[in-house]
């Protein structure tokens, strides 16, 4: 049974994964940074999460679309 690629549905879904992860972590930060004054520790700090968020989820979805 040959592996099928992954549908432009399961796509459009893994890349908004990745960017809700980036965009969540900036604004975080960014929340963080106004409200304790201490920019911009935690938007890089934030930034950082969203990206190492982002991928891990790009690797679980890709082990996934591996293993079907």
């Amino acid at each position: 049974m040959a592996n099928e690629p992954p549908s432009p549905r399961q796509l459009i879904g893994i890349g908004t994964g990745l960017v809700g992860c980036i965009v969540l972590g900036l604004v975080a930060g960014l929340l963080l940074d106004a409200a304790i004054h201490t920019s911009p520790l935690f938007t890089a700090i934030g930034l950082l999460l969203g990206i190492v968020g982002a991928t891990a989820t790009m690797i679980v979805q890709f082990r996934t679309f591996m293993r079907d």
